[in-house]
């Protein structure tokens, strides 16, 4: 049996969980939700236990460890084939260890290879990921700590890539090579009967993207002190509230190594990666950090005002470089 695990801030069980507040267009999800909104935060910073790419389906059996002292977990995605199967396999290897502390989900590429098609496995894993406890975030937000303010807003997208890295009018573009080539469009249903296509994910990605940037406006603008207007892209954020951008896929190719193989490959292979989303992070309503998955190695740096990093446990190198316990403050 696993050692009790000691919350330096224990979350009232009452408020535990929230349902989603507002979702819009129901193929993405977009929405607000209020998380957690316990004394379970220290002030000024906020601990972050990250990881990704744990691929589960290809070693089922694995644990994590036990949780490093935190204030929340967030997995950037790629956690196994099928979405569904996927939370399932995330709750048992925490096995309980978030102990309270809210858990933030992003769908990634790998979680829609199945036989579902995707619209219809993002509904289903959405209403697991509420009995689970988890917090599913596609083109949404969510946020926890004191409900007067001082909290974190965890805004959370798929962020499909728009296929432009290292574009040139000489070569074939990568959604070309990306159709016949590329693992996803064989795997991915985008409906019964209909494969996901490169096109699909550019116009994901879009959606994705524009959701980001308002969400984080939205989220600004409420810290301020100022009420969430009628038509705001999120009406969660509290006063002095920060923002936190958990996505799988990257948001700059600074987050691909420079020695890394994929480049010397067919263009489409690093275009599937990352996409240039830089201008997001020197912005007005730049977020505190903001975590990925689906590269080949770690990555820890500062682009703008905004720490980016990402800690893949399955990459070009193995497991060599993925830190279990890996806890980021931000």
């Amino acid at each position: 049996m696993n050692a009790p695990v000691r919350i330096r801030r224990p979350i009232a069980p009452s408020l535990v969980h929230h349902r989603l507040v507002r979702r819009a267009l129901s193929d993405a999800g977009t929405g607000a939700m209020t998380a957690h909104p316990g004394t379970g935060i220290r002030p000024g910073r906020r601990a972050f236990w990250i990881f990704s790419d744990l691929r589960l389906d290809e070693n089922p059996g694995y644990v994590l460890p036990e949780a490093p002292d935190c204030d929340a977990i967030l997995v950037a995605g790629n956690i196994g084939a099928g979405l569904c199967e996927s939370l399932r396999r995330l709750a048992a290897a925490l096995g309980g260890r978030q102990a309270g502390r809210p858990v933030f989900v992003v769908p990634g590429n790998v979680e829609y290879r199945s036989a579902t098609p995707l619209v219809q496995a993002l509904t289903r894993g959405r209403e697991l990921a509420d009995r689970l406890g988890f917090h599913l975030l596609s083109d949404a937000a969510a946020r926890f700590g004191p409900p007067e303010g001082n909290g974190t807003v965890v805004i959370g997208a798929t962020f499909w890539t728009d296929w432009r890295l290292g574009a040139s009018p000489e070569l074939p573009s990568a959604r070309v090579m990306a159709r016949t080539a590329g693992e996803d469009g064989k795997s991915i249903q985008l409906r019964r009967g209909r494969a996901l296509t490169p096109l699909d994910s550019l116009a994901m990605h879009a959606r994705s993207r524009a959701f980001i940037e308002d969400a984080l406006t939205s989220a600004m603008i409420q810290s301020t002190g100022f009420a969430a207007g009628v038509n705001a892209c999120i009406d969660c954020a509290r006063k002095d509230d920060v923002a936190v951008v958990l996505t799988c896929h990257a948001p700059s190719p600074r987050s691909l190594p420079d020695d890394w193989e994929g480049w010397y490959e067919d263009g489409w292979v690093a275009a599937s990666r990352a996409s240039e989303a830089e201008g997001a992070m020197e912005a007005w309503g730049a977020p505190r950090l903001w975590v990925h998955g689906n590269v080949p190695r770690a990555v820890d740096r500062r682009i703008g005002r905004t720490r980016v990093v990402a800690n893949p446990r399955v990459g070009e190198r193995g497991y060599a470089g993925f830190d279990p316990a890996l806890v980021v403050e931000a």
